[in-house]
């Protein structure tokens, strides 16, 4: 859309603002107190008039204030200038990532418990992938005479899990020379890359060992090309963030769904704004970078009458501070 005069623009800015704070339709009179402007209220009005017939604002009935749409919450998020976070939240989140030691994984957890806490309102955030992260470790496990649980620990602290099958019964004694020789092909590459083994590797192997190896491999390679790990915080709080249960049943049923959370979050390093068309739904998401090899990303959910200043500014802060501290464990 093209961009308003400016006091229409104000005007706009105004009632958006007054219906995030109050829930309600915005009347001329809260309009004016609200912007300052040095116009009479009857101006407001022939400007309220106008935005409603460009579909910024609609009047829910008769007499009643306006509220915006969802293309007048469109513009409004396209035209907001930068805002900082409140001095309290900020010496929260530099305390967090000042004080925090935890593996990846849980960091991020903490991540979206400590977006949460900031915001009230739930936040997702999405690990980095795993494909690309260097080997630190690889542990075998035998869990019966033919199965064996991998665990795989990345350069990067992450810890990932795979059942395997392997074709023969085996012991452990072969359990720990398969993991002897995977080990030395596969750590320190990336978990994706396939192993490095050494000329005659095959030389007097035993078929459980061989099988144990391709099984370990097996593993290895699910766990490279496994979803992203993703982490929801306060999805306790929907309730009171919609009142409308039924809404609350559809963005939940959506939070089960790993690819519908993918498509609202963010890919680029801008911040991003998505507004739901048929949904009471907005999400301010974030990309981050994970020691350059890919990153992830941070969103915070909730209605299309958030506080957009406060949500953005969090997600900005906490993405900023997040890739520090990754950056910092790669140093």
């Amino acid at each position: 859309m093209a961009m308003l005069e400016d006091r229409r623009s104000e005007v706009l800015r105004a009632l958006v603002e007054e219906h995030i704070k109050t829930g309600e339709p915005v009347s001329s009179r809260a309009i004016l107190e609200r912007s300052k402007l040095a116009v009479s209220a009857a101006t407001i009005r022939n400007d309220l008039a106008a935005l409603e017939h460009d579909g910024l604002v609609l009047q829910p009935h008769t007499s009643a204030g306006r509220v915006p749409t969802v293309a007048g919450y469109r513009y409004y998020v396209d035209h907001l200038g930068p805002s900082r976070l409140r001095q309290a939240a900020q010496e929260k989140v530099s305390t967090f990532f000042g004080d925090v030691h935890l593996e990846l994984s849980k960091l991020l957890k903490a991540t979206s418990d400590l977006l949460v806490e900031i915001t009230d309102l739930p936040s997702v955030v999405v690990a980095p992938g795993i494909a690309r992260e260097h080997v630190r470790a690889v542990h075998t496990v035998q869990i019966s005479s033919d199965q064996v649980l991998v665990v795989v620990v990345t350069e990067g602290g992450r810890v990932v899990q795979q059942r395997g099958r392997v074709r023969v019964p085996v012991t452990p004694l072969e359990i720990e020379e398969a993991q002897l020789l995977i080990s030395d092909a596969v750590v320190g590459r990336e978990l994706g890359s396939p192993p490095s083994f050494g000329e005659g590797y095959r030389e007097d192997m035993s078929r459980p060992v061989e099988e144990t190896i391709l099984t370990i491999t097996d593993c290895l390679h699910l766990s490279a090309t496994g979803g992203s790990e993703m982490f929801l915080g306060g999805t306790q709080r929907m309730a009171q963030v919609w009142q409308d249960l039924s809404t609350v049943q559809k963005i939940l049923e959506i939070m089960e769904r790993e690819a519908e959370v993918m498509t609202l979050m963010a890919v680029a390093p801008e911040t991003s704004i998505q507004i739901g068309d048929d949904l009471d739904l907005a999400v301010v998401s974030k990309s981050y970078e994970s020691r350059g090899e890919g990153g992830g990303s941070i969103g915070v959910i909730g209605p299309m009458r958030m506080n957009y200043k406060r949500v953005i500014s969090a997600v900005e802060e906490v993405t900023r501070e997040l890739e520090e501290q990754i950056g910092s464990r790669s140093d």
